[in-house]
């Protein structure tokens, strides 16, 4: 964080500096009186962020939690007798209780628990966070994820400290079965952490360090735990002491602690210098989350829940891929309140309406449909639509031909009849550019990314192509993208391809920051006006040679960076594939055409060039270029004038002696 923020060095030291004082003030707490103290109440709303598998864990999994935090925060944990006697003298309760809030930002009546449908919940970072989030002011945001990124090894959660980062982004974020000890939990791969990930995360977001100080023998700013080698794992043995830090003692490292990595089911504490941390932060910089004015606000203040109108929430709630005759489970994930009623419409699918909660549809015609799901109870209703959302294909490929070609330069914007966009967000998307800009005339596709929320997903996919003809087909394609900073790292393209109508897809290309980027970092809205600031992307799709449908998609992935722009999208097989024409990332396309080509090559030196078009009886038909060209990039147009007749020509190249021949068909 500090790396894409220099700021926060500032935070984070005065935030060392308070945690020095109230280690070197160690203030000494009565714990008969400590007991007796009211607890203070922060309000919590918890953000299921799903894709309708076991991640969207039951209302029950989360209150469980929710008991699982109230009784370690509290010293009510029926496991807290197991602390060794010399720890259990500094164990301290926190007095701090979490309620589920009533009131959400608005006013509104909530249960405290939103439930969102999105593939973010797949290797969730803090973009995922974007996807719901509270004011940090209000509430302790949880968010429930799948899986966590991560480099190396699995991440169980993580927090953010006080003061630090991005105010949408504060909270605590958790896999889903590391939640409470039921649903999931037990069942997940990690059965021992009986709801302990939370409690662990919620200590660090109210202030404190893991007791080894991450790194050996380092301090975590508490007096009365003692210095720790490294972090535990697993359910060590009291005396604990493989370490060599000093002052650890004769009852060696704390490996009970809340604030170790040991086996959920083998921490049980906080110690009264920890309390002392969070009793500052919650004193001072969350100070306002435990005020009377917000637990009013929150509905947190002690008032008894009241039933709430449901929110309407469909499953699936992102773009499905389906052949014609398939069928798509749609199922009500509707929260905040009970529906009692339910009422389905399914335009283009059978059955077209329903009055279930969960109903299968069969889409039948090749197209693009959405769905409109109504929900009630006694207290009120709420409707979703959610359009485009399923994409049916037919099992002929809508295009046929040896080789396939795309410069959006015809049939229209995109989305169109053969493009599909998938835009979950509603934002920032794939367009056909309006601003003159493109590698060959006259448009090309193209995100507004330099003001795209970072981890927004949009895809582009192309329509079904017939590859019975093309023998181990190529992709060639112009990228053009820059980074708005050295530090914006996260933008991401891939290339995917799906021979079964987009059911599944399988990655053939991904390039990421600086790996994608084809000029220096840009401050302001990227613009490729010259056509060395594009860049010739090849991709290897021979696996797919002689499949009948083919569809490829493009996904980006923002990342805080600038514009990107594809264009000249090109499959061709092996027809007069050489080495050369690789060497010269020599392309012709349209071809076949109905009016004229494009001819394009790249030199890497000045190079005397020759270009002529011949009929099939060798007679020439068109001088396109003859003399000596600067290295580059360079384009030229074949029957410019559209006066050629139908038929095959061969079109032959000449570069400082070498020779390409490529055959010419117009329609």
């Amino acid at each position: 964080m500090m790396q894409k923020d220099p700021s926060l060095i500032q935070n984070y030291q005065n935030f060392e500096n308070m945690m020095k004082q109230i280690s070197e003030n160690n203030p000494e707490v009565n714990k008969n009186s400590e007991a007796q103290m009211v607890p203070r109440v922060i309000p919590v709303v918890f953000h299921i962020i799903h894709e309708g598998g076991t991640e969207n864990i039951s209302t029950a999994q989360i209150l469980d939690q929710l008991r699982v935090m109230n009784e370690d925060f509290q010293e009510q944990n029926a496991d807290t007798v197991n602390a060794p006697a010399p720890f259990a003298a500094v164990r301290a309760n926190c007095n701090i209780e979490f309620r589920m809030a009533q009131k959400d930002p608005n006013g509104n009546c909530t249960d405290g628990i939103v439930r969102v449908y999105s593939s973010l919940t797949n290797n969730a970072n803090d973009y995922t966070k974007l996807v719901s989030t509270w004011p940090n002011t209000k509430y302790l945001n949880i968010w429930v994820v799948k899986t966590i990124e991560s480099s190396t090894g699995i991440i169980l959660g993580y927090a953010q400290f006080p003061g630090m980062g991005n105010a949408a982004t504060d909270g605590i974020i958790v896999r889903h079965d590391c939640i409470g000890t039921i649903g999931t939990a037990p069942t997940g791969l990690f059965p021992t952490e009986m709801g302990r990930v939370p409690i662990h995360e919620v200590g660090h977001w109210l202030g404190l360090r893991h007791i080894w100080g991450d790194g050996v023998c380092l301090t975590d700013f508490v007096a009365d735990t003692p210095p720790a080698q490294a972090e535990n794992s697993g359910c060590p043995t009291f005396p604990h002491q493989p370490n060599i830090c000093t002052g650890t003692g004769p009852n060696g490292e704390m490996f009970c602690n809340y604030m170790d990595y040991s086996n959920g089911n083998c921490i049980n504490m906080f110690t009264v210098g920890q309390k002392g941390v969070m009793d500052a932060v919650l004193n001072g910089i969350r100070s306002n989350l435990i005020g009377p004015s917000n637990l009013f606000a929150t509905g947190t203040n002690g008032t008894p829940p009241v039933p709430c109108a449901p929110i309407a929430a469909i499953s699936p709630g992102a773009a499905k891929f389906i052949c014609a005759g398939g069928s798509v489970a749609f199922s009500s994930t509707s929260y905040n309140g009970t529906p009692t009623s339910w009422i389905w419409s399914f335009p283009g699918g059978t059955p077209a309406t329903s009055t279930t909660p969960n109903q299968t549809v069969v889409y039948s015609t090749p197209g693009v449909y959405g769905a409109t799901l109504t929900v009630s109870n006694g207290v009120g209703t709420s409707t979703k639509t959610i359009t485009s959302l399923v994409y049916v294909s037919s099992t002929t490929a809508m295009k046929n031909s040896w080789q396939y070609y795309e410069g959006f330069d015809v049939g229209g914007p995109i989305p169109n009849t053969d493009w599909w966009v998938i835009n979950e967000n509603n934002d920032s998307t794939w367009k056909q550019t309006t601003n003159g800009v493109y590698y060959s005339p006259n448009y090309c596709m193209m995100i507004n990314n330099s003001t795209a929320i970072a981890g927004r997903i949009d895809q582009a996919v192309s329509p079904s192509i017939d590859f019975s003809n093309i023998n181990t087909p190529t992709l060639y394609f112009k990228v053009a993208f820059a980074q708005r900073a050295l530090t914006s790292v996260d933008d991401k393209l891939r290339v995917l391809v799906s021979t079964n109508c987009g059911a599944t897809w399988v990655q053939r290309y991904s390039k990421t920051g600086a790996t994608l980027a084809t000029v220096t970092p840009q401050g302001t809205p990227f613009l490729p006006w010259n056509t060395t600031q594009w860049r010739t992307e090849t991709v290897n799709i021979a696996p797919y040679a002689n499949s009948t449908s083919v569809r490829i998609k493009f996904e980006f992935t923002s990342g805080g960076g600038n514009n990107i722009y594809i264009d000249d999208i090109n499959v061709i097989g092996p027809l007069g594939e050489t080495e050369l024409e690789q060497q010269f990332n020599f392309i012709v396309f349209p071809n076949p055409t109905e009016t004229s080509s494009l001819v394009l090559f790249d030199l890497n030196e000045k190079s005397n060039v020759n270009i002529k078009l011949y009929d099939m009886l060798g007679r020439e038909v068109e001088m396109i270029a003859s003399g000596e060209l600067n290295s580059g990039n360079h384009q030229f147009i074949i029957n410019e004038t559209g006066k050629l007749e139908k038929g095959i020509y061969l079109l032959k190249m000449e570069v400082n002696g070498a020779l390409i021949t490529k055959k010419i068909i117009i329609n």
